[in-house]
C-alpha cells in the first residue's frame, strides 16, 4: 500500500456522450485495447488502490464490465450509471464504494496515460495535506480577449496550472462538499476551493492528456505505444 494511506480506492468517471470527440471514445481500441482498458490497468497495478468503481453510460454497464473482465481487471467492485453531469455521475460512483474505503481517486476514464507512478504521488500528498489533485504548469503565452475576439491582454502564467486527474479527497468530505455545492461544477477541486478547502497539487511534466478530440487518439496511441517498446506500458 501507499505509505500514509492505507483505504484507497479509484472512482473513474466515463459516463459522459462523446458528444465532442463524435463517438464512442472509451470503447475505441487504441494501442492494442479499448482506451478504458489502459487507464482501468494503471489503477490495478497501483498498490495503494485497492478497489475500483467505474461510472459509464446508462445502460452499458454490462459491456464495460466486460472489458474490464477481458483486460484482467481484478479490483473492480462496481460498474455503475452516470447522471447528467460530471459531478453527479462522481456522485454515482463515491455512494457505491465498498464500506470502509477513506479516499477516493476520482479520475478520468479518458486519461490513458495515467501511470502508477503518478498515482502513487498523488495518494501519499493527499495522504500529507487532505486533499490532492494532478496539475501541469501552464507552457502557452495567455491572452485575455475582448468583446471582438481581438488579443487585450496578456495573462501571467506562473500563478496558473492545468488541472487533470486524478483528484483525491477524503471520501466523506468530498460528498459533504458535493451535496452542499451550488451550480454545475467542472471538476472537484473547483467545488472543495468554494467550500473553503485547500487541495494540495502534485505537478508533472509527463504526459496525462484527456482524449477529448479524434486527433487525440494520435498523440495518445503514439506514447502508449513508445512505453510499450520501453516496457513501461500496460
Amino acid at each position: 500500500m501507499t505509505q500514509g494511506i492505507s483505504t484507497a480506492a479509484a472512482v473513474i468517471v466515463g459516463g459522459g456522450s462523446g458528444t465532442r470527440f463524435g463517438g464512442d471514445k472509451l470503447t475505441g481500441v487504441i494501442a492494442g485495447k479499448p482506451l478504458i482498458a489502459h487507464t482501468l490497468l494503471a489503477f490495478e497495478a497501483s498498490t495503494g488502490i485497492s478497489a475500483i468503481v467505474l461510472v459509464v453510460p446508462a445502460g452499458r454497464e454490462e459491456e464495460f464490465r466486460s472489458i474490464a473482465q477481458n483486460a484482467g481487471i481484478s479490483k473492480l467492485t462496481a460498474v455503475v450509471s452516470g447522471g447528467s453531469h460530471r459531478h453527479e455521475s462522481v456522485l454515482n460512483g463515491l455512494n457505491t464504494l465498498p464500506a470502509g474505503i477513506d479516499f477516493a481517486a476520482i479520475h478520468d476514464a479518458a486519461r490513458p496515460l495515467i501511470t502508477p507512478e503518478l498515482i502513487a504521488r498523488t495518494l501519499e500528498t493527499a495522504s500529507r495535506e487532505g486533499a490532492a489533485a494532478v496539475a501541469a504548469p501552464v507552457t502557452d503565452t495567455l491572452h485575455r480577449i475582448d468583446s471582438s475576439g481581438h488579443a487585450a491582454g496578456t495573462v501571467d502564467r506562473s500563478l496558473l496550472r492545468a488541472m487533470q486527474t486524478p483528484q483525491v479527497f477524503r471520501v466523506q468530505e468530498i460528498v459533504s462538499i458535493f451535496d452542499s455545492a451550488e451550480g454545475i461544477p467542472t471538476d472537484e477541486v473547483s467545488v472543495a476551493i468554494a467550500a473553503g478547502k485547500k487541495v494540495a497539487l502534485v505537478e508533472h511534466a509527463e504526459p496525462n492528456l484527456k482524449v477529448t478530440w479524434p486527433q487525440d487518439v494520435i498523440m495518445a496511441e503514439a506514447l502508449l505505444l513508445d512505453r510499450t517498446k520501453l516496457g513501461l506500458g500496460s
